[in-house]
Order: C-alpha cells, then sequence, then structure tokens
C-alpha cells in the first residue's frame, strides 16, 4: 500500500493520463476500454448464477434509512435502499437513456386525466411487505400522509406533493389523487419519489420510528443488520412478487476514510469499490506490476452522472447579501490549480443546476474567470475595504472574517479549502475551516448555522424541479435552499415551469433560470462529478445509469472448472 500512496502523491503534484504501453507485457496492459472506464459487454453478459454475497464500499454512514426523513435522506444511502429495500409505484426504466421512461413497479398501471389534475393508479396485487403484512391502497395513504404532515421532518420531499387537494382509495388496490392544480411532474413525482412502508410502520413520533434503523419494504432484499460504524446487511426477501434477486446477501461496508477504503479495495474486499478519488483514479493506469490487482481484477466504471457540485454563501450574513461580493469570491476561486491538481481532469467544469447533457442548460453560460484585480474592484464597490491597514476588508466597523464549514471526510475540500483559503487572504479576506461530521453537517445547513458551506447535489433522474432548492419559499427549514436565495424573478420562472408541460417550451424557461442564478452567483458552481467505480472481474450485469446500478441485474458469475 506504501506503493499506492507514494503514487497520490506524486499524482497530485503531477498528474498524468497514462496510454497504453506496446512494450508492457499483456496482463499489466490497460486497455482502451479499462483507461476510459467503459464496462466489456462480457460483465454484462452471461448466464446468472444463484447465490453469494455482493460487498460494496459507501464513503458515508447514514443517520437513518428512511428516505422522506430531511435528516436521512442522503443521496447515497436512497441509492442501495430505495429499489433494493424499499420500493416506489413505479422507476425509471434504465433501458431507456436518456429519455428514462416510467416502468410499472408496485403499481400495474395508471391513468392521467386530461387536465393532468386527476391520478389513478392501479396497485400490483399479491405484493407483501417483509414484515408478512400486505401491500394496499392504505399503505400509500399512509405514505402521503406522513410526508405532507407539517409535524413531521420530510420538507424537502413534501414540496413536491403540497398541492394535492384530495387522495382517495376507494379500494384496496386503487389509489385516486387529484391536485389544485396542474404540475408536470406530479405523476412522475408520486410514481417514483414516494418509498412505499406498511401504514402501521408511520404510526407515532416520525424521528423515532422504528423503520429509522430496521426499514420494512417490499424489495428484493430486505433489512438484515446495522452494525454500527461498519456495515448494513440486506438477505434475500423469499417472499417476493417479482422474480428473485441472484445475491443471496447486499454488504454496504461504511469505510469514511480514502486511504483506509483503497486499502481494502487493494485487497479485493469490495465487489464494487464506489467514489474512488482522482488521485487513487489516476494512480493505477500505469501499467506495472503494482497495478495488476486492479488491471487484471476489476473493471473500471466512469460514466455521467446528474449532478453539481457547488459552494454556497449564506446570504444571511452581511458578507454576502450582496450579488457583487459573491461575484468578487467566483473571481478568486483558483479553477485551475483544482482542475489540474486536485480534479486531475476528471471533472467537467459547470454552472448549471441542470442535467448537463439536457437541453436545460445554457451553453453560452460559462465559469467565472479567475482575476483578483477585478474581484478586489467589485470588492471596493460594495464597500468592504481595508480602512484600518490591518490587512483585512471591514465595512461598518465589521472586518471580513467568515467560517467555512466543511464535510469531515470530503477528500476534495480537505485538498481545496485551503488554496481557496490563502486566494481569500491574499484578497483581504479571512475564512476559518470548521470539519463537521457527516451526521450532522446536512444539519447544520438545513438550520442555515454556517457563514459558507460545500455539497454536491444529484439526481436520479434527467427531468427535475428546482422549485425545492432555489424558490424563496424554500428559504431555510421549509426546504433545500441552504443559502436563504430570494430573487422573484427566479420565483416567478420556477412557478411557471412547474405548469408547462410542453419540453421545449419548459427547457427554455430552464435556460432562463440557469442564466439567473448565474447572474446573482447564487452559488459557486464548481464540477459535474463523473461516477468513478470499479466492479470486480466475475460480478455481471452490474451496468451504471443515471438511476445508478440495478442491483436485482447483477449476480457472480461460477469459477471456471479446472
Amino acid at each position: 500500500m506504501r506503493r499506492l500512496v507514494l503514487a497520490l502523491l506524486l499524482l497530485a503534484a503531477c498528474p498524468k493520463k497514462s496510454t497504453p504501453d506496446a512494450g508492457v507485457s499483456p496482463e499489466l496492459q490497460p486497455s482502451a476500454a479499462w483507461l476510459s472506464g467503459q464496462l466489456p459487454a462480457s460483465a454484462l453478459a452471461g448466464t446468472p448464477v444463484k447465490g453469494g454475497t455482493f460487498t460494496m464500499r459507501v464513503h458515508v454512514e447514514p443517520n437513518g434509512l428512511n428516505r422522506m426523513h430531511d435528516q436521512q435522506a442522503e443521496g447515497t444511502m436512497t441509492r442501495y435502499t430505495v429499489g433494493p429495500l424499499y420500493e416506489t409505484l413505479a422507476e425509471l426504466d434504465r433501458d431507456t437513456h436518456p429519455r428514462y421512461d416510467l416502468k410499472p413497479l408496485l403499481a400495474e398501471k395508471w391513468e392521467e386525466s386530461d387536465d393532468h389534475r386527476t391520478l389513478t393508479v392501479h396497485l400490483r396485487r399479491g405484493v407483501r411487505f417483509h414484515d408478512g403484512s400486505t401491500f394496499s391502497s392504505r399503505d400509500v395513504k399512509a405514505v402521503v400522509d406522513a410526508v405532507r404532515n407539517p409535524k413531521n421532518p420530510t420538507k424537502a420531499i413534501a414540496s413536491y406533493f403540497e398541492d394535492i387537494d384530495a387522495l382517495a382509495t376507494p379500494d384496496d388496490h386503487t389509489v385516486v389523487v387529484k391536485w389544485k392544480k396542474a404540475y408536470f411532474l406530479s405523476t412522475r413525482n408520486f410514481l417514483t419519489a414516494l418509498p412505499m412502508m406498511p401504514s402501521k410502520a408511520l404510526e407515532g413520533d416520525f424521528d423515532t420510528l422504528a423503520i429509522n434503523r430496521a426499514p420494512i419494504g417490499t424489495g428484493p432484499w430486505k433489512f438484515a443488520s446495522w452494525e454500527t460504524g461498519r456495515a448494513l446487511t440486506f438477505v434475500r426477501f423469499e417472499g417476493y412478487w417479482g422474480a428473485p434477486a441472484w445475491f443471496d446477501q447486499v454488504v454496504i461496508r461504511f469505510v469514511k476514510d480514502e486511504t483506509v477504503a483503497a486499502q481494502l479495495w487493494e485487497k479485493g474486499e469490495f465487489d464494487l469499490m464506489t467514489r474512488i478519488q482522482p488521485a487513487v483514479w489516476r494512480s493505477i493506469e500505469k501499467p506495472e506490476a503494482g497495478n495488476a490487482w486492479a488491471i487484471s481484477g476489476y473493471h473500471r466504471v466512469m460514466a455521467s452522472e446528474n449532478n453539481y457540485g457547488w459552494v454556497g454563501w449564506n446570504e444571511q450574513r452581511q458578507f454576502f447579501a450582496d450579488k457583487k461580493v459573491r461575484t468578487a469570491l467566483g473571481h478568486l476561486f483558483p479553477y485551475d490549480k483544482v482542475a489540474r491538481n486536485i480534479d486531475l481532469g476528471l471533472e467537467e467544469p459547470t454552472t448549471c443546476p441542470y442535467f448537463a447533457q439536457g437541453p436545460s442548460c445554457d451553453a453560452s453560460v460559462k465559469p467565472l474567470a479567475y482575476d483578483p484585480k477585478l474581484a478586489a474592484q467589485l470588492l471596493d464597490e460594495a464597500g468592504w475595504r481595508d480602512t484600518n491597514q490591518d490587512g483585512v476588508r471591514d465595512k461598518d466597523g465589521v472586518p471580513f472574517k467568515f467560517t467555512f464549514v466543511s464535510n469531515a471526510y470530503s477528500v476534495k475540500l480537505g485538498k481545496l479549502l485551503p488554496l481557496l483559503q490563502e486566494e481569500l487572504r491574499k484578497a483581504g479576506i479571512e475564512m476559518d475551516i470548521e470539519k463537521v461530521e457527516a451526521g450532522s453537517y446536512i444539519k447544520r445547513l438545513r438550520e442555515q448555522d454556517f457563514d459558507a458551506c460545500s455539497l454536491t447535489w444529484s439526481n436520479a433522474d434527467p427531468v427535475q424541479d428546482d422549485f425545492p432548492t432555489f424558490h424563496s419559499s424554500q428559504a431555510g427549514k421549509s426546504g433545500s435552499n441552504f443559502v436563504g436565495y430570494r430573487n422573484p424573478d427566479v420565483d416567478r420562472l420556477l412557478e411557471q415551469i412547474r405548469e408547462e408541460f410542453d419540453d421545449g417550451r419548459r427547457a427554455a424557461l430552464e435556460r432562463q433560470v440557469h442564466r439567473a442564478l448565474y447572474e446573482d452567483q447564487v452559488y459557486l458552481f464548481l464540477t459535474n462529478r463523473p461516477t468513478l467505480d470499479a466492479v470486480k472481474v466475475g460480478v455481471q450485469g452490474l451496468k451504471p445509469s443515471l438511476a445508478w446500478y440495478d442491483l436485482r441485474r447483477a449476480w457472480r458469475a461460477a469459477p471456471p472448472r479446472p
């Protein structure tokens, strides 16, 4: 492992992408497909074999496993629970990329009225929860009621369902939803965003529900154990209504430390190694004996995701209320240094809150240029000058000093923030760095208990609604508008988008939102991070998509006979 650590240090100083070397033995020569992270066709074909354990590494341990709870709905947790453990009424069809049409799951079919205000859902019969109870319309109603209950910490997801006027259950297998007004995502959200749980499991204090630690769903695996600090284990649910899962059990290993994760991966302990750091990704590309374990033992996976990293400035703070200040901070960000020394050319810069490969991003909007002189001019214009000659800008007697709250386990922020700190110091701004455990990080952000922060927003669906993130009504604890952004024009656009059913016209409105957010510098947009994973050779059927991997399709190939 010392070789790997040394390689990381060298790569951080001088990143260079490897290319095939004709003089290297074939077993050490990474193919062009391996270098580009493309799975070979052989990894997606073959006759499935039942049995075995599938182990994957994740970088964060969740606060809980209730996808509806504001403090538990971390994106990674949602990926490995919704589908394998919980199920929704419909799912995104991964085989229809890039459209991602809807595919029936717990609903057999549905109809939407011509005015888009009535949805009738016909539920699948014969479905049982992991506790043996029968899934019915009363469970759907209980989930919706729990989400819409203002006393529950479900604000992030509740905004999608606030316009429900009535929900009826005429029989055990029918749900009829009536909306106060038409919303372009009402059907899609109702069918794909609500994980079904037994109605009885939702009774009581939402914060102390048993399902927060021991969830009950209808999926192909059921919850078996949660060993705090180490792993979650799911086992095959023999009462599953659909085709049974191939793997007997799924083990999710929590490994926050990237160095430890790389060590365990090199030992072969993961069938799926997720979120490989750019330095590690680059370090294993060189065709040498020390990399044989990776080149011959794993398929690398590099694929597009619908995400973007951002730095947020709390606009309730005096420093960041002025757009000129936020713009100045953007001009002080060392983009080239970060791309060269941290991202290693693997991440694409972005300014857009929508799917980067879709029509909702305005390609003419580019990241701000690194320009300390222009930043200084903007800060001066905003009234932040060093009036007492102590090296720190001030205004109305207040020095420009703030604290950047960071996830303690973020490798990227651990490298990026000192660079930003130095650039700001040279510009007369003092920035402290406070590292916070992942478990309390989102809570701090939701309560606006920060000056500046950074996060990555991700969405499994290329069709999305940014109302919860940027509408003024969603500021503070009521939604995901953590920075307290308020712009009446953007509010109006977001409201128009919700009522626009024509894809082309809606995309045009979303491009207006993109341009307005850039103009206001609501975020310092960073990059789109691709999937950087590795799948062990012999694990078949694990294909990446925006909706993540479909673990139901995965199996371990039988070893060849001697």
